[in-house]
């Protein structure tokens, strides 16, 4: 049949220039408000949103071309060229949830979030996971096994107060079931708002199945098309990276069924692109941040210098300030590269195969205008994100001359940007809000401005908050609300005379009012030396001073969460109190004590420390005491006063027999082991109940500061394994710590040949793993076997050349000592036991490489045939040590 002879009926709805000008369109516009959001170096809650809406508009329309073109291709009949059209426009519908994956991924990774996650595929995989299982398990945000990120998610979502996601005492059954319902339905609909992955996946699995149905046979492709399928299949060309390839290109398909392959399993087909961008952030961090361009020279240098020069500095230098955002405008602009190409692509194609369409494929029909219309969508996205950028750079204006007229502490001019619409609860430079900034200058007239303009009278910064700073929902914003009216309403009382200053003073400590009690401090002129008639207003208010109640001030315990502003005054009054018991725990079993340890709380501490019945070795359910929170935290000025404490116990181990040098040298804390190590008694041994010891913990993490304080550490024990056998140098050697291993080879009494359960010494896991730096340390180790094997039979030698590492088989045939049997370390490659252990292999090439290697070595020996299987003995030799 000739080309000339057939034709490719039209399909105006599927190729036509409307329906296309349409997609085209709307791919492009999402780009615009992405990369809006990322300008400014942050990407707020409502930008989220915002590409939450369009990708989602934008997915739904994408489902509806591809379903109507699989019901097309079994009722009316859709053609197989047309089809591939199809395919084309469905990868650029996707680019949303993609656009959308990549603003998430910049907002969750943001300094400050709370329930921040790296941006690592890691910590993405356990993000993902808990979030999974908090809807899974209905009752996981209230419990201990719901981290900190998933539960400020969704408390985030649920409107919640921070405080009001953990269930603590004096809650009734049917509010605790109502909060695990409320926790439910939020982590259900984080899954399905926060993910829109999730629609764009099905959207993946959807097109995958088109496009294996299509490229499986495409004259066979749909009904009643049989000879336009033939057509196309003879004569049409697709366009592949602007290159033109036969329709029915036999590499063309099995490419094609391959890629489709890929991509139709829900969820897995999400992977790659994930993993693409992930590693967009690995290669951000590894990277050096650049230089301020133009920074060195003299003055007059730079009048020599082009504007081309200028321009060059410039652009540089404004990559540098933004250079936080750098991984997602990479991806962006990747995704946009990866249209354009989609988008010339078909435009290629179609006037290739101009001559085979039919002459109605250019009419107007229902479909291409319906298509048009649909723009309106995305351009009405794209206006809203213009018109919330302009109201959010006014209010940040308004908001900034607030801040200047608070610290000019001019209350006409505090009154006046209010009066403007300015934001009481706006957050300034170092997160601190308008009422603690007034509060910290001791400003009363200006925090009552303030507050009755509905600031948050709790002064503790970020406490209600979501990380764009503002009110994330109507009840959280209620409950600043009603704190709020209920703070003027102390002041109120107070002024009318119809309330004790000082019982007022009770009522807003008991209710965590951060700005009224500093009112009211100042208002009373209370100094810390004149606390009795604070201390008869408590006594005669009816409140247990040693009430576990983390949501109020009454106990110490509490005391310790509020804001720091005021927390030291509390604290001392409360200790003088009378009946105080000063080592009651909350409702988590941390005393007061403890909760000022792992904050780092030196003056609170210390005032505690001075309190005749503390005890300082107090400890919570798990056995940890508060020494070992102040160690863990790496808090070394709290870790010296608790040290001078009398009675402190140094080595007291938690339920897991954890020390306290066990956490400190975890967590890599120099100072805190250097401290510890200097108290008497301290045992640098001890280990927990997996076996671990302060030093392997170090050598694990690759801590090499701490890991040379603790060798210097007298009656160390370099050599003590764990539970499963692994010393501090084969954790160096698995992970390749090489100034780790470097100090752990000095240590006196060192065995580098102690093998673990399994046989394995650190010679055999440095190999095994491909850390040849290690590898050459461990060499030149006296006294070093490199010839011992593992229960399998396997030495070093063996696992080198199985991973397929030319370098580290050449270092270890550089040892006189090594015997090398070629034939039986390819007997070993071409045998491997069954097992995780030998999943990984190299490819054949190179582990061919490393045996060509020792057949090189064992013929410069002399060594007889090179492949081994015939005369001489194995190469080797025996050193005498001196």
């Amino acid at each position: 049949m000739a080309a000339g002879s057939c034709k490719i009926p039209g399909n105006p709805d599927i190729a036509g220039v409307g329906v296309r000008i349409a997609i085209y369109v709307q791919t492009l516009l999402c780009f615009f408000p992405a990369f809006w959001a990322l300008f400014d170096g942050k990407v707020s809650q409502g930008e989220l949103d915002a590409a939450e809406n369009q990708a989602t508009t934008n997915l739904v329309l994408a489902f509806a071309i591809l379903i109507s073109s699989i019901v097309q291709a079994q009722t009316l009949g859709l053609t197989n060229y047309h089809a591939s059209i199809v395919l084309n426009m469905s990868w650029l519908n996707n680019t949303n949830a993609f656009i959308y994956f990549l603003l998430y991924i910049q907002h969750k990774s943001q300094p400050g979030i709370r329930g921040r996650v790296a941006p690592t595929w890691r910590a993405w995989a356990q993000h993902v996971r808990e979030l999974v299982v908090s809807v899974v398990h209905r009752g996981t945000a209230s419990s201990n096994q719901t981290s900190a990120g998933s539960n400020a998610e969704l408390g985030q979502m649920k409107g919640a107060d921070t405080t009001s996601i953990r269930s603590g005492t004096g809650r009734t059954q049917t509010e605790d079931l109502q909060g695990h319902d409320d926790y439910a339905r939020a982590g259900a609909k984080l899954l399905v708002k926060r993910f829109v992955l999730l629609l764009g996946s099905l959207h993946l699995s959807l097109m995958a199945g088109l496009g294996l149905w299509l490229w499986s046979n495409i004259w066979a492709f749909g009904k009643g098309q049989d000879t336009a399928n033939d057509c196309a299949a003879k004569h049409a060309l697709l366009a592949i990276l602007g290159k033109h390839v036969p329709f029915a290109s036999e590499a063309l398909r099995i490419i094609s069924l391959a890629i489709y392959a890929v991509f139709l399993v829900p969820g897995v087909n999400l992977l790659l692109p994930i993993i693409v961008f992930l590693g967009f952030y690995h290669l951000h961090q590894v990277v050096p941040i650049p230089k301020v361009a133009g920074s060195e020279g003299t003055p007059d240098s730079y009048i020599h210098r082009s504007r081309f020069w200028f321009g060059i500095c410039r652009a540089s230098n404004t990559i540098v300030q933004r250079w936080a955002i750098l991984p997602p405008c990479i991806g962006l602009l990747f995704l946009l590269a990866i249209n354009l190409v989609f988008i010339i692509d078909i435009e290629l194609a179609l006037k290739q195969n101009a001559g085979l369409q039919g002459g109605n494929e250019a009419e107007w029909g229902f479909g291409q205008i319906l298509a048009m219309l649909l723009l309106f969508m995305p351009l009405r996205d794209l206006a809203e994100t213009i018109l919330a950028r302009r109201m959010k750079q006014r209010q940040k204006d308004l908001d900034m001359g607030l801040g200047g007229a608070i610290n000019a502490k001019d209350r006409s001019m505090v009154q006046t940007w209010i009066a403007r619409g300015a934001n009481p609860n706006a957050n300034f430079e170092g997160e601190i809000s308008a009422v603690r900034m007034a509060c910290n200058h001791e400003d009363w007239n200006v925090t009552r401005i303030l507050l009755e303009a509905g600031a948050d009278p709790n002064i503790e910064d970020g406490n209600r908050r979501d990380p764009s700073g503002r009110y994330a929902s109507a009840a959280r914003s209620y409950k600043i609300d009603s704190d709020n009216k209920d703070c003027l309403r102390l002041l109120n009382q107070v002024e009318k005379g119809s309330l004790d200053p000082v019982k007022a003073l009770v009522q807003a400590a008991n209710n965590g009012y951060g700005a009224a009690f500093k009112v009211f401090l100042g208002f009373l002129g209370i100094k810390l030396g004149e606390k009795e008639s604070f201390l008869e207003a408590l006594s005669g208010t009816g409140i247990n001073v040693n009430a576990g109640n983390t949501d109020g001030i009454a106990s110490p315990a509490a005391a310790v969460t509020k804001a720091q502003e005021f927390e030291t005054v509390i604290l001392k009054l409360l200790l003088a109190a009378p009946g105080i018991d000063v080592n009651a725990p909350n409702t988590d079993g941390f005393t007061t004590l403890s909760l000022a340890a792992r904050k780092g709380h030196q003056a609170i501490v210390k005032l505690l420390l001075a309190a005749p019945s503390i005890d300082v070795n107090a400890a919570d359910t798990s056995g940890r005491t508060p020494l070992s929170f102040g160690a863990e935290k790496g808090h070394e000025a709290v870790v010296k006063l608790l040290l001078a404490a009398p009675g402190i116990d140094v080595n007291a181990p938690n339920t897991r027999g954890q020390t306290t040098l066990s956490f400190a040298a975890e967590g890599g804390h120099e100072a805190v082991v250097e401290l510890l190590l200097a108290a008497p008694g301290i045992a640098v041994n001890a280990p927990d109940t997996n076996g671990r010891t302060p030093l392997r913990l170090a050598a694990e993490w690759g801590h090499e500061a701490v890991v040379k304080l603790l060798l210097a550490a007298p009656g160390i024990d370099v050599n003590v394994p764990n539970t499963n056998g692994w010393t501090p140098l084969i954790f160096a050697a698995r992970y390749g710590y090489e100034a780790v291993a470097k100090l752990l080879l000095a240590a006196p009494g060192i065995d580098v040949n102690l093998p673990d359960p399994d046989g394995r010494t650190p010679l055999i896991i440095a190999a095994r793993y491909g850390y040849e730096a290690v590898v050459k340390l461990l060499l030149a180790a006296p006294g070093i076997d490199v010839n011992a094997a593992d229960t399998s039979g396997w030495t070093a030698l063996t696992w080198a050349a199985f991973k397929g590492k030319e370098a580290i088989v050449q270092d270890l045939c550089a040892v006189p000592e090594i015997i090398v049997d070629v034939a039986e370390v390819k007997r070993h490659l071409e045998n491997p036991p069954e097992g995780m252990d030998w999943m990984y292999a190299a490819s054949k090439d190179k582990q061919d490489k490393c045996v060509r290697i020792l057949k090189e070595f064992v013929g410069s020996k002399g060594g007889g045939d090179q492949d081994g299987s015939e005369g001489g003995e194995p190469s080797g030799g025996q050193r005498d040590d001196p």
